[in-house]
């Protein structure tokens, strides 16, 4: 038997649930402020401006503005699926964010470490040469941006904790608690 009733969840799991959804809330918040908040390099991007940027030049249309929004419903469909035991939400909710991982790392990584495409040093110099780095640049090798790295280091942490979380708390027998 696993537990999966609110009466079978202990203190431990409630800790690691809480803790899965202080990262996805982290993850979250980090994702509205770099949409909508213009943050000089950080999050300069001369192809992409910030909602409140579009908005201001009366720019930002309803679908934009739900694209942005859209980073909020992976950790609220997480946060209803812990509250009512609905095993499987959370885990697509969680593998949401491991699709999301993986699409940032294979983006990002393999041209830093092995050099990049000509086409995407085209795009990286359009769209991330200007903003704030933080690994050096060696010839074609280029470093995620210090905006991405940190959204690489929230998504790692999301996808650790909401895994420990779940295996916790819907795929552990109970006589191992």
């Amino acid at each position: 038997m696993y537990a999966t009733s609110a009466a079978s969840i202990t203190p431990r799991v409630h800790r690691l649930w809480r803790r899965a959804l202080a990262w996805q809330i982290a993850l979250a918040v980090y994702m509205q402020a770099i949409s909508w908040i213009p943050l000089g390099r950080w999050n300069f991007q001369p192809c992409c401006p910030t909602g409140l940027a579009q908005l201001q030049h009366g720019r930002l249309d309803v679908a934009e503005a739900l694209m942005l929004l859209a980073f909020l419903i992976p950790v609220a469909i997480f946060a209803v699926a812990g509250r009512y035991q609905w095993r499987w939400v959370a885990c697509l909710s969680l593998a949401a964010y491991m699709v999301w991982l993986a699409l940032q790392l294979w983006t990002w990584w393999p041209p830093y470490i092995v050099g990049a495409s000509d086409g995407w040093a085209r795009v990286y110099a359009r769209a991330f040469a200007e903003a704030t780095q933080v690994l050096p640049r060696r010839g074609n090798h280029l470093p995620p941006d210090a905006m991405h790295l940190v959204l690489h280091v929230l998504l790692i942490g999301v996808v650790i904790a909401g895994t420990r979380a779940i295996r916790q708390r819907f795929f552990s027998p109970i006589a191992s608690r």
